[in-house]
């Protein structure tokens, strides 16, 4: 691991790219104004920019250890982590049209495509770090 200032550096920056970039899609897709609800999605992205900014150090030493099936299990902590992300926003009481009553098939969807997306997130954040750690090393 790169144990300098520079490596808490680098955590910030990514950890706060990831929480301005989603907050950004997440406000974009949102009603105008957003409703009140819409500060726990806030937080659950600072939530997740806070794993971010927790998992950039072992990314980067598993890149450089060269450490053996380090993107499968980046990108299964993904899948895991939107999961999670699903369940919990699934699980507020104000989420989604209250007329609409989502089937199982629906529910299935949610969380493939946003266990998608978290592996997606995870694969983007690990490449970076493997990018970084390259350079850090020079």
């Amino acid at each position: 691991m790169v144990q300098n200032v520079g490596q808490k550096r680098i955590q910030t920056i990514i950890a706060a790219v990831f929480f301005v970039g989603w907050l950004s899609i997440l406000l974009a897709g949102a009603d105008k104004p957003p409703p009140p609800g819409f500060v726990v999605i806030i937080l659950i992205d600072l939530l997740s920019a806070g794993v971010v900014y927790w998992r950039v150090p072992t990314y980067m030493a598993w890149s450089t250890a060269r450490r053996r099936y380090r993107l499968p299990q980046a990108l299964l902590e993904g899948f895991v982590a939107g999961l999670l992300v699903a369940l919990v926003v699934m699980l507020l009481p104000w989420s989604g049209e209250p007329s609409v009553q989502p089937r199982l098939v629906d529910r299935l969807i949610w969380f493939a495509v946003v266990g998608a997306v978290g592996t997606f997130n995870s694969g983007a954040v690990y490449g970076v770090c493997v990018y970084l750690s390259k350079i850090v090393a020079r």
